[in-house]
């Protein structure tokens, strides 16, 4: 029994690391530009997408697909900004709008994907071989996940703390009208961080896609998720969206130990009801 658990634990572990890269694109959004993006599952979809099609089409190995995710993940995060995004944030309800707009470009996407590809799921192998510690098992591709999001994640933390753009990420964060002042590219720097959460988000759904598979629907199912993830640790908040993705990852393996998969499921949206109810900020958001 022992052994179940521990093995559930590093399952979660990776899964809920693949769901911190995602929720970190719509925290990372929101954080600097004050929007939900309503498309960002699209992000995600069609960054898993990549890696099937330059496996099965080009034959290229997996690890030469990821940086052809990313680039994908920031030419689709471009799309968005130009056709959803940028215009409106002009306007003073404009970032209202943009709920909608998000979510109507997601929908072009999808129904592309839908008409050109089809419905049919599909798996791409990743990392092969797997990794036995005191009875328990690891595959490579699960590992790989959770090295390769702590090393993303360390980088989104340097560039956000030793760069210039990370500072005028954090300044447009706290006031657009300071940052105007002080002479930033308004502008420019949100165009750009939100092309960041968007190769973070087909970077996430890349790193998934061996483990959960790809299929059309992808989008929707993670996007619920992390819009759950992204609540609980309190909307603009980085450490919080990457440890709640962390505890849902690893709160939904344990549950499948003893549940099916939708009442799993069901108990992790339970439990953002109930840290709303308590706590309307989030666990790690600031209070009102």
């Amino acid at each position: 029994m022992t052994e179940a658990l521990l093995q559930q634990l590093l399952n979660g572990l990776s899964i809920g690391f693949g769901y911190a890269l995602i929720a970190l694109g719509l925290t990372l959004a929101f954080g600097v530009l004050h929007i939900i993006n309503f498309g960002h599952g699209e992000v995600v979809m069609l960054g898993a997408l990549t890696v099937v099609l330059a496996n099965k089409l080009l034959g290229l190995p997996y690890l030469a697909a990821l940086p052809l995710a990313m680039l994908v993940g920031a030419v689709v995060g471009w799309v968005f900004d130009a056709l959803a995004v940028s215009p409106l944030l002009r306007r003073a309800d404009g970032r209202t709008d943009i709920l909608l707009t998000t979510f109507a470009v997601g929908v072009l996407f999808n129904q592309a994907v839908l008409s050109v590809w089809g419905p049919a799921p599909a798996r791409v192998d990743g990392l092969q071989g797997r990794i036995e510690l005191a009875g328990v098992g690891l595959s490579a591709q699960r590992l790989f996940v959770i090295v390769a999001s702590i090393a993303a994640l360390v980088v989104l933390d340097l560039l956000a703390r030793r760069t210039r753009f990370g500072v005028e990420m954090r300044a447009l964060a706290q006031s657009e009208h300071a940052a105007r002042v002080v002479g930033i590219d308004v502008k420019s720097v949100g165009t750009r961080a939100f092309l960041l959460a968007a190769v973070v988000g087909g970077l996430g759904g890349a790193l998934l896609a061996p483990i959960t598979s790809y299929s059309p629907m992808l989008g929707q199912a993670v996007l619920i998720k992390a819009f759950v993830i992204v609540v609980l640790g309190g909307l603009g908040s980085a450490g919080g969206a990457v440890l709640c993705a962390l505890a849902v990852g690893v709160i939904e393996a344990m549950l499948g130990l003893v549940m099916e998969e939708g009442m799993a499921a069901a108990t992790v949206y339970s439990l953002m009801l109930v840290v709303l109810l308590v706590r309307p900020q989030g666990l790690a958001g600031a209070a009102r």
